[in-house]
């Protein structure tokens, strides 16, 4: 007899034979997560989006979901998992080479080829254009008396990924947000593609969106300088090296560095702005920082290094509102986890909150805190993938550094040149699910120092 089959399945309550816990996770999905969690512990069943999951939280359980996928790990090692991607639609709307469906060898060579334009040595390019597009955002919501920050926010990074990925100015001012927008829209609803329906505009707004890339990425590749923006070093890569993608294979890739990066950067610097403004003592010494440091000289990643506290500050910003919320896996054989029988294509859920919230990790974790970062905490690095704001393993967003430099920047022009404070009587409460962002409309005022 299998020894695995004899065990019990995690406890917990599939619901609904189709719609299971849906209804009430994405109402409140944090308060009900935490509900069940208390009920049945850190392993447990439940039945999202009509598929049966498994959720694991807490740190160990969570590790042993991003060191056991397939490909991961050698020939000789366990292989439980697959990524995959739970919403219906993905793979239609963003098509079929996206990095993040990818697995063994292409998603290996993919994010390898994706990673060259993403190092330091070619952030350091991407420095000036970050803090002049900065600076005429903030010196633009100075000029308002108060401006929706969430709305805002999203433009700006709109246009500064786009700005650094294809070379496109002013894309907030263009009908690309509206593409993006329909395309999100159409990621989890009826797969039925006819006109009126939400799969069908998503549809419809992706062949604009593929098509304006696709003739952009069409044009580079027939001038003599690819140009310095990430379009540009990675075609220039790709020229040295036998992994040759295709125009649309080129176009989903920035396809999804901007949709990521827009969703990451929006969630980061909105949940900066909320946090930092209800802890003055932080944003003091944030400015008592920035006026140590020579204003001569000229922004740089050695200048950005020097900035060692507001680093800090991020990085509990991010741990407390992290931009992923979860990540997904599907089970590809059965094995066994804590006692209990995880089935093969049963679909896995791990929760990010469970670890960067963990308090054998993190002393008092309910508290902001950035001095746990600090050299001589360094909460963070007490065990492998126990900060994991970005996701872990071989899916940590390759984009991670990228987004950490904007976040930097933007964050040390604000400090340098305005103030802001929020209307009266808003609630900044931050949802956590499925991305880290205000629960309501926020309005804030931008002053001059």
């Amino acid at each position: 007899m299998n020894p695995i089959s004899s065990l019990p399945l995690p406890p917990g309550n599939l619901g609904l034979p189709f719609f299971g816990q849906n209804p009430k996770i994405q109402k409140n999905h944090q308060n009900i997560i935490e509900e069940i969690h208390q009920k049945y512990g850190p392993i447990y069943k439940i039945r999202l989006l009509g598929k049966k999951f498994i959720l694991f939280q807490g740190y160990e359980a969570v590790k042993f979901v991003l060191t056991n996928e397939k490909y991961f790990t050698s020939a000789n090692k366990n292989q439980y998992f697959t990524s995959t991607e739970v919403f219906r639609n993905y793979q239609i709307i963003y098509g079929q080479h996206d990095i993040t469906v990818l697995v063994g060898k292409e998603h290996r060579e993919i994010q390898k080829l994706l990673a060259k334009t993403l190092k330091n040595k070619v952030l350091n390019n991407y420095i000036n254009t970050i803090h002049n597009l900065s600076q005429s955002y903030i010196s633009k919501w100075m000029k308002s008396n108060y401006v929706d920050l969430y709305f805002e926010i999203n433009n700006y990074t709109l246009d500064i990924v786009l700005k650094l990925l294809l070379g496109i100015d002013s894309a907030s001012e263009s009908e690309i947000s509206n593409y993006l927008k329909d395309m999100r829209s159409g990621l989890n609803t009826i797969p039925l593609s006819f006109p009126w329906t939400k799969l069908g505009r998503a549809l419809k707004s992706k062949d604009k969106l593929f098509n304006q890339f696709e003739q952009i990425i069409v044009k580079r590749q027939k001038e003599s300088d690819f140009g310095s923006d990430i379009l540009g070093i990675l075609l220039t890569v790709q020229g040295q090296t036998n992994n040759k993608l295709t125009v649309r294979e080129i176009a989903e890739q920035m396809v999804n560095l901007l949709s990521l990066g827009i969703k990451e950067l929006s969630s980061a610097l909105t949940s900066f702005l909320i946090l930092i403004s209800e802890h003055l003592d932080v944003l003091k010494l944030l400015e008592i920082e920035q006026e140590k440091l020579d204003s001569s000289e000229p922004l740089s990643l050695d200048k950005l290094k020097k900035m060692v506290y507001l680093e800090q500050v991020i990085k509990e910003v991010l741990r407390l509102a992290p931009p992923v919320s979860c990540g997904f896996r599907q089970v590809i054989q059965d094995f066994s986890f804590q006692g209990f029988r995880i089935p093969k294509g049963w679909y896995i859920s791990y929760q990010v909150n469970s670890v960067l919230q963990d308090p054998e990790i993190y002393e008092q974790p309910e508290k902001f805190n950035p001095e746990r970062f600090n050299a001589a905490n360094a909460e963070d690095k007490k065990k492998p993938f126990c900060y994991i704001p970005f996701g872990g393993g071989t899916r940590e967003c390759i984009g991670k550094e990228f987004s950490y430099l904007v976040i930097k920047i933007f964050i040390s022009v604000l400090l340098n040149n305005s103030s802001w404070k929020f209307q009266e009587n808003q609630d900044l409460t931050i949802n956590k699910f499925p991305v880290a962002r205000p629960a309501n409309k926020i309005e804030v005022c931008f002053t001059a120092k």
